[in-house]
């Protein structure tokens, strides 16, 4: 799956893209693609073949759901009775405490709190397409983190140290992947997984490790969905940002775990082991056997799996697809940018457009 697949994208890679007003095709450099998506233009019509950074998205999450995130979800919820009975476990416990917790422990962000936080978030919601605006805190912590809960209210919570690691637009990145698991409907599954990892290891403490037998197949099951669930929120933040330079920062940055390394580190060389990395449990049955017994306890794969993946959906997948404007969108912006298209300021002048009509 992964075979060829460079980064940085040699020059002579292309993607084809059918304008939604005139119906032309026209082939990119996939590079310039990906990251110009504002001056990608129609070569016959000067429409624009991509959605502006600033622009709502007209997808649902559905049409971006990572395959193994379906696959991992359909299998938990294969067990009868799993969701309503984690419903009502979650209901009665993780989601009073949470938000008790939160009101006494956490800074609430505001337009009068971190607006420089609040802006952000408002943004990244609105283009996701999302109806009401969870909550959003800052707490107090070393661990370089962000999480998204609460089942019937969703909140989310980004770490001090998170704040302090990352840039502006990187923070938009990490709050579009927390966003994109209301989205997908995770919440109430991923606050399962964390309530039965602490239940297990305080039942293993109580009864010498023989209860904890009773929970670890459910608990293996919702470790495994939360890491497939993490690809999914990884393709929501691509889709928030349009940058995929900015997405394989933020998970660089998170591999690295240090402020001060990580203004050294080497996107190139970080994407170049991410590939390696990503075909290693390819090879053969037993790095399969290994990789399985590294990931199954993890509650997120490996940091450089995911950045190869999402650079594979960026470059291979649906991503610019899902990235066309709205044919009404489409024919607005032609229509503005029509004046000004001998200029040639918002056109791809190498496009080439391939009509058969």
């Amino acid at each position: 799956m992964f075979d060829g697949l460079r980064y940085p994208l040699p020059a002579d890679e292309s993607k084809i893209l059918v304008c939604v007003v005139c119906e032309g095709k026209n082939r990119l450099p996939l590079h310039r693609a990906l990251h110009q998506p504002d001056k990608a233009r129609c070569g016959r019509c000067q429409a624009p073949l991509l959605l502006a950074a600033d622009a709502p998205l007209a997808v649902e999450a559905t049409q971006y759901r990572h395959p193994l995130d379906q696959k991992a979800t359909e299998a938990l919820e294969a067990i009868p009775g799993v969701s309503s009975l984690l419903r009502k476990i979650v209901e009665v416990t993780t989601e009073r405490y949470a938000r008790l917790f939160n009101q006494s422990s956490y800074i609430r962000v505001s337009d009068k709190q971190f607006p420089h936080l609040q802006r952000p978030f408002e943004k990244v919601a609105r283009r996701l397409g999302l109806r009401e605006l969870p909550e959003l805190f800052v707490y107090g912590s070393g661990e370089v983190n962000a999480y998204t809960s609460g089942v019937e209210k969703h909140y989310v919570a980004l770490s001090s140290s998170l704040c302090d690691s990352l840039s502006e637009g990187e923070l938009s990145a990490v709050m579009a992947h927390e966003l994109s698991h209301i989205l997908s409907q995770h919440v109430l599954y991923k606050t399962a997984a964390r309530l039965f990892t602490f239940a297990a290891g305080e039942l293993a403490k109580a009864t010498l490790g023989v209860g904890q037998l009773l929970l670890i197949p459910l608990q293996l099951a919702l470790l495994k969905w939360d890491r497939c669930s993490e690809l999914t929120a990884d393709r929501g933040m691509l889709l928030a940002t349009s940058d995929p330079t900015l997405c394989l920062k933020v998970l660089a940055k998170l591999a690295c775990g240090s402020r001060r390394l990580s203004e050294q580190l080497s996107l190139d060389d970080f994407m170049q082991q991410a590939l390696v990395a990503r075909q290693a449990p390819e090879d053969n049955v037993l790095d399969k056997i290994y990789s399985l017994m590294q990931t199954a306890s993890r509650t997120h794969p490996f940091p450089l799996w995911r950045a190869a993946e999402l650079w594979h959906w960026s470059c291979r997948g649906e991503y610019l697809p899902l990235l066309r404007p709205t044919e009404a969108s489409a024919q607005a912006t032609a229509g503005r940018s029509q004046s000004g298209a001998d200029e040639g300021s918002e056109t791809i002048r190498d496009a080439e457009t391939n009509d058969h009509s």
